[in-house]
């Protein structure tokens, strides 16, 4: 058994389990999220002037909503590409404890030849064989289990550095998305609280973020993250 507490199975699992979840995440984004706003592009065409430039606003919140889970998104890669690399340190470290193994088989096979040729030797009066393979066998087990020993080292340390650096990333990733939809949201309700009052609207750039929202008066505004530019321009 390797030096690791846990079965291969469970971080085979582990890994297998994030990549699918990153995957998922991905299709929502590119597909769903992205047929959702198209929709909600058509709707607002079509709408009234003063909805459809409130509809403009919140589409680009929601637009920036999705950016910060795409983010997120790239953290959970990110971690499952440091758990990818301690997995080949984990498997070296398996690899090398079976070439140790083996080794030590050997050498008791051989040992096992060599008292029998011995005990041949003594009855039949003929030169006993030199040890000198015995003596290499012995030497090469060493340095097997030397190396075994710093693939052991460089192993635990990469888990460590995974562990700290990937969910680091990835907390800190859930953080930044988490503050970005308070202000995604807080920039959507300040316009559908003036939505059907004939209040004038205004752009807004929120901090953290790339997106430009705006719902004014005769002013077409975008962002970057979705087309809104053709929205405004078949709202007015």
């Amino acid at each position: 058994m390797v030096a690791a507490a846990f079965e291969p199975r469970i971080l085979s699992n582990l890994i297998a389990d994030e990549k699918e979840y990153h995957k998922h995440l991905l299709v929502l984004l590119d597909t769903y999220a992205h047929h959702s706003l198209s929709s909600l592009s058509a709707f607002a065409s079509v709408s009234p002037a003063s909805v459809s430039r409130s509809l403009i606003v919140v589409a680009g919140s929601l637009a920036g909503a999705d950016d910060a889970l795409r983010r997120y998104a790239g953290s959970v890669e990110a971690w499952e590409t440091e758990m990818g690399a301690f997995k080949d340190a984990y498997d070296e470290v398996n690899a090398a404890v079976r070439e140790r193994e083996q080794h030590v088989i050997r050498l008791y096979e051989d040992s096992e030849k060599e008292k029998s040729r011995k005990g041949t030797s003594i009855a039949s009066s003929l030169p006993s064989p030199d040890s000198s393979k015995s003596d290499d066998s012995q030497a090469e087990l060493k340095t097997l289990e030397s190396q075994l020993e710093e693939k052991k080292q460089r192993m635990d340390g990469l888990l460590v550095e995974a562990v700290r650096r990937g969910l680091y990333g990835r907390c800190k990733a859930m953080m930044e998305c988490g503050q970005t939809w308070i202000e995604m949201g807080q920039a959507g309700l300040r316009v559908l609280e003036g939505i059907g009052q004939g209040r004038d609207g205004r752009c807004w750039f929120t901090p953290n973020s790339r997106h430009l929202m705006l719902v004014s008066s005769g002013t077409s505004c975008h962002t970057s993250a979705y087309s809104s530019i053709d929205i405004a321009a078949n709202a007015r």
